[in-house]
């Protein structure tokens, strides 16, 4: 294993965002932001995790037992580091995180608010992203762009300047932690035009003293960098409450022929529930009037017809439901939406 330090700084305000900082901001799967950020990056070669936060945000939203909870999942050594007061810049957090820890050696920085999924090795890189028809992306001119040349070597680099249609996308590595604090240490007096020391300014200063960067590519990749992104993210994800007699199945009952298990299937909405389900951004709870004395016909109904489903809700009341969920800025109104089809209609692509 190659020993290099994965660095999370989590240390600025998060003023693009309401309420809590980002990086506890909760993923339609359950997760928080701050680990959701983790699960597509290959750790292999990763020796220890450095997450840094700001000590206000940690009393006033958790406990530190809680962190301890929140990265049980990742399988590596953690040290968090607790700063006083915010940072100017992410720079800054990464180079007061090497300096409280003593980090040596080769280091990855990651952003905290995307996904992508990547493999991190040793060596002077940054991370990107083609931006073309399949890689849409929000928000250019909030980006950071690299230049490369024919031998995917880093010419340029910068932020807020679009220069190509290359992003970085938050992921950089250095070949040794000295080389970051020495260029950072460079570049903090300067005088920059936003007054924002980014980690491009650090890397193009290297690149001005001929030490070489090259461009690594990603694949699925995920923003959540400001409040329009990541609620565009969420509203990617539904969970959806579907009758199975009337919806799914031409209506029946009990006591009717041909009886619950044995009628027909309405095949144009299971087609489109399947296609939702298999997106992987939709969760399926079927709801349905059948006694759960008939849980075994039913499934083996479903499984014949290749209905996809997450979970099953038997005995409901036949008669008119209702759906009560709240909403907030994490999750805005409407947050319950209801959908009536014509029994045994099969229309229920027209509603998605």
């Amino acid at each position: 294993m190659e020993e290099i330090s994965l660095i999370l700084p989590c240390g600025g305000k998060s003023s693009r965002f309401s309420g809590k900082p980002k990086w506890l901001k909760t993923c339609p799967n359950g997760n928080l932001m701050i680990i959701e950020c983790l699960l597509g990056l290959n750790l292999d070669n990763v020796s220890c995790l450095y997450v840094t936060f700001v000590k206000e945000h940690i009393t006033k939203y958790l406990k530190n037992d809680d962190l301890n909870k929140l990265f049980s999942n990742i399988n590596k050594k953690i040290i968090f580091t607790f700063l006083d007061d915010f940072t100017s810049s992410q720079s800054e957090t990464v180079f007061e995180t090497i300096s409280i820890n003593n980090i040596k050696g080769a280091i990855f920085i990651k952003d905290c608010d995307n996904f992508y999924e990547f493999k991190i090795e040793k060596g002077n890189y940054c991370c990107f992203l083609e931006v073309n028809k399949e890689n849409e992306v929000d928000e250019l001119y909030n980006k950071g762009f690299l230049e490369v040349n024919q031998l995917n070597e880093i010419i340029n680099i910068c932020d807020k300047k679009i220069i190509s249609n290359k992003i970085c996308i938050g992921g950089y590595s250095f070949n040794s932690s000295e080389i970051f604090c020495k260029y950072y240490n460079y570049c903090k007096n300067i005088d920059l035009d936003n007054n924002e020391l980014y980690l491009t300014h650090v890397i193009f200063k290297c690149i001005l003293e001929n030490i070489k960067f090259n461009a690594k590519k990603v694949v699925k990749y995920l923003d959540w960098g400001t409040e329009k992104q990541w609620n565009k993210y969420k509203n990617k994800f539904k969970t959806l409450f579907v009758d199975i007699d009337g919806t799914l199945f031409y209506n029946t009952g009990e006591h009717f022929s041909p009886g619950w298990g044995n009628n027909k299937p309405i095949i144009k909405n299971i087609n489109k529930l399947r296609e939702m389900y298999e997106n992987n951004q939709t969760q399926i709870i079927l709801t349905t009037a059948r006694n759960k004395d008939y849980e075994d016909i039913t499934k083996k109904q479903l499984e014949e017809n290749n209905v996809p489903y997450h979970d099953i809700i038997f005995n409901l009341l036949h008669c008119k439901r209702y759906l009560i969920n709240d909403y907030a800025d994490s999750n805005k109104y409407p947050s319950a939406v209801a959908i009536n089809l014509k029994r045994d209609s099969d229309n229920l692509v027209d509603f998605f």
